[in-house]
């Protein structure tokens, strides 16, 4: 997979829910939305290793196109 091709991981942490809906919205606009993944951190992925996280993110994109 190219550069242009990888998956995008956005991870966001303290946005409120209006600043997360807008950043959504400029992801679809700049055209990137389809290999963008947008996450929000919880209590339990704090305690991760951002490689895990990004790991995890990836997988679970993978399952849901399935």
């Amino acid at each position: 997979m190219s550069d242009e091709e990888a998956k995008k991981v956005i991870i966001l942490h303290n946005f409120d829910r209006a600043e997360y809906i807008q950043l959504l919205k400029s992801v679809e606009v700049m055209g990137i939305s389809n290999r963008t993944i947008v996450a929000v951190t919880t209590s339990t992925t704090m305690q991760w290793k951002l490689r895990d996280l990004i790991d995890e993110l990836l997988k679970e994109d993978e399952e849901i196109k399935k």
